[in-house]
């Protein structure tokens, strides 16, 4: 688990972007762009929602796939890959544990749905068969 979540996060998978086959758009980059800010400013010491105020995007949809990615990212790379516990994660952030933990469990549910829309998409399924 641990590796597969490093390699989405190394490549930049963008799980909602990935879904809607939203690809090299000029929302695209505003995306990378916001997640990194964000990513930048929490690693300073910012609180992840004075990180969020900071991405300026204006679109709501957008800056919505965002916060929620960069959510999900920064804890992959704190929880999952950095082996700290959810509440040391929640603590960084200046978040609710219960935040942390939804989004966590949310995060778990996306990669699992990629994982499934991949393996389908690569044996030429359809369909919940």
């Amino acid at each position: 688990m641990r590796k597969a979540v490093s390699l989405l996060i190394s490549t930049g998978i963008k799980l909602k972007y990935l879904m809607e086959k939203w690809y090299e758009t000029e929302e695209d980059k505003v995306y990378e762009e916001a997640v990194k800010k964000i990513k930048d400013a929490v690693r300073q010491g910012m609180s992840f929602e004075q990180a969020g105020e900071l991405i300026g995007v204006e679109d709501e949809k957008l800056k919505e796939s965002v916060l929620d990615d960069s959510l999900k990212v920064l804890i992959a790379e704190m929880h999952l890959i950095g082996r700290r516990k959810l509440a040391e994660v929640a603590k960084a952030l200046k978040l609710p544990v219960e935040k942390v933990e939804k989004a966590k469990k949310e995060m778990l549910e996306d990669i699992e749905q990629s994982a499934v829309d991949a393996y389908k998409s690569e044996t030429g399924q359809t369909g919940n068969a």
